[in-house]
């Protein structure tokens, strides 16, 4: 768990800032309300030449002093936004989830039973608890590694990269950089988005009639000045050019929503030069920063392209750009100019993307104690393994090397050990760190059965849920070596029957050789062929029942059923 040293200062700068930006504000207000004196004196008093100089000069110093200015309102935004990183850390580390508002139940696949029976997704999931993801290509890639099994030739270096950055305190500067996102980054159509570097505007005839108006203007405008003719043509002028830009410019650039990719390449900026300003020792975070860098400058073109499109998108400024510049003409000559120079950059976002993947898995040490760097081996081995979404939880070792019939009481933890064992697995397969102080494993796929549950909508009872799931791993333990997880086999029918299925059951995943963990209460299955019994159980003092949640080696000798219902008072 990270120490946050830099809090104190984050809190010193809010406040500093806080002042300046204060008085900043004043004095812009200042200047825009000299501005309008001028303007008023010059169009009701006779010092024309005084007041057109005042107010020219006032405006531009006012233009100036906003450009110089507006550094200080982002800095204070990244420190307010860091602050809020900081608290939203606390509250990951109270497991408060208030303000966690990505469920990730978009990914949510009917069919994959684990993404339930484990909570990687929906209210208080894995996913709501690690992701500090902002945009669809990063949202998609961290719930495709929670629900699958991401296998890369850098594997090793993107744990260790994990590693890192849940070590470094200015990892949450980079998150805070994150918050520059609006919600429009999670649904960005990218093909859009970078549509405009795709092709050029082509010239068109069409495109020279706007020009012969402007230039008619211009001569029409200094004859005014040179003979003194009636300037009121210049109307005519002015609105001559305005139709003709609307008609004879009109291109599919243009009807793009400019203002919201302007803010979207904007955000990705200011992430880009967060990244680029840190140094790391792992190789792959450099790598991805050498692509941030790498293609750094033609985001920049991109940015002034959605920059100069969205001056146009007020209908008023619109109006009177075209009619006195056409603008839409000067538009299509810069975006020609820089689209020459921008290239693919599909590689930085993906490179961003990752790094909110990589901060996403950090998470799992920057906000508790115990965590590590998995290895690979045969079996599933953990030293002091824990659950990320159980406050106060109690850790574990174990090892699976086959399968286990897991016995206890009711209450005493068999089922949250399972969660455990499936989270911490997850986390392996998705390539970041696990809670645990030493976690080794191999990719395996993961199939449940813990929620097996009647589903009266669709006229289905909680047996034959539990035989669907049985078949999905049926099917699935044919093709690769699995880890299943089952809990309470076949509760959904008569002892008898439960009994014998269950036995059934076992010599099937034995003979495919799969890790599996199968709890019960049925005692019977304890004799199983080929499997390991662990158990959990809990202590009476003083008429009170207590568990220490440890799991043990042998099956469970106490039930504890009758006496819960005789604390409850439902029997003597």
């Amino acid at each position: 768990m990270i120490e946050f040293k830099n809090i104190k200062s984050v809190d010193e700068n809010i406040s500093r800032l806080n002042k300046i930006t204060k008085a900043i504000s004043i004095i812009r207000l200042i200047l825009a309300l000299s501005l309008l004196t001028f303007l008023i004196c010059l169009f009701s008093l006779q010092e024309t030449a005084l007041y057109s100089a005042l107010s020219i000069s006032v405006f531009i110093l006012f233009i100036i002093f906003i450009l110089f200015t507006n550094k200080y309102f982002k800095r204070l935004e990244h420190f307010k936004n860091k602050k809020e990183v900081y608290e939203s850390h606390n509250r990951r580390r109270n497991l408060n989830f208030n303000k966690m508002y990505d469920l990730g139940e978009d990914f949510i696949t009917k069919d994959d039973y684990k993404l339930l029976d484990l909570d990687i997704f929906g209210p208080k999931s894995l996913f709501q608890y690690l992701s500090v993801c902002k945009t669809k290509n990063g949202r998609s890639k961290l719930a495709k590694r929670l629900s699958s099994i991401h296998q890369s030739e850098n594997i090793n270096l993107e744990r260790e990269a994990v590693f890192e950055l849940a070590e470094r305190e200015d990892t949450l500067d980079i998150e805070a950089s994150f918050k520059e996102f609006s919600n429009d980054a999670k649904t960005l159509n990218y093909d859009e988005f970078l549509s405009v570097t795709k092709s050029k505007i082509a010239v068109k005839p069409l495109f020279f009639i706007p020009l012969i108006s402007f230039l008619g203007m211009i001569t029409y405008l200094i004859l005014v000045f040179t003979i003194n003719i009636n300037p009121l043509p210049l109307i005519a002028f002015l609105l001559l050019n305005f139709i003709a830009c609307k008609y004879c410019l009109n291109n599919d650039v243009f009807l793009l929503n400019s203002i919201k990719y302007y803010h979207i390449s904007s955000a990705y900026l200011e992430i880009a030069d967060i990244i680029k300003s840190i140094k790391y020792q792992n190789v792959y975070l450099n790598q991805l920063q050498s692509n941030i860098s790498k293609y750094y400058e033609p985001l920049k073109k991109l940015n002034k392209i959605y920059l100069a499109l969205s001056t146009r998108n007020n209908i008023i400024a619109k109006i009177i750009l075209n009619s006195l510049f056409i603008y839409d003409l000067y538009l299509i000559f810069i975006f020609n100019k820089l689209h020459e120079k921008i290239i693919d950059l599909e590689i930085l976002f993906d490179s961003i993307s990752e790094f909110e993947v990589l901060i996403s898995l950090a998470n799992i040490g920057l906000d508790n104690d115990v965590y590590s760097i998995p290895t690979f081996s045969d079996n599933i081995i953990a030293k002091n393994m824990k659950h990320p979404l159980l406050k106060d939880c109690v850790d574990n070792d174990f090892t699976l090397s086959g399968g286990v019939v897991l016995t206890g009481s009711n209450m005493s933890g068999k089922t949250t050990f399972m969660r455990t064992l499936g989270i911490n697995q997850i986390l392996f397969n998705a390539g970041g760190i696990t809670l645990s102080k030493s976690f080794s494993s191999s990719y395996l796929p993961i199939y449940t059965s813990l929620r097996a549950n009647d589903l009266l909508s669709e006229g289905i009872s909680t047996f034959y849920a539990e035989i669907l799931r049985m078949k999905t791993i049926n099917n699935a333990i044919k093709e690769n070596k699995c880890l299943i997880l089952i809990d309470e086999i076949f509760k959904g029918t008569n002892a008898y029957e439960r009994i014998n299925a269950s036995f059934k059951v076992i010599d099937k995943l034995n003979s495919y050789n799969a890790y599996f963990i199968i709890s019960t209460h049925d005692f019977e299955l304890c004799d199983a062929n080929n499997i390991l019994n662990y158990h959990f159980n809990e202590e009476y003092n003083d008429d009170k029942i207590s568990f220490d949640y440890k799991i043990k080696e042998g099956k469970c000798t106490s039930k504890n059923a009758l006496y819960l219902l005789k604390m409850t008072g439902i029997i003597e």
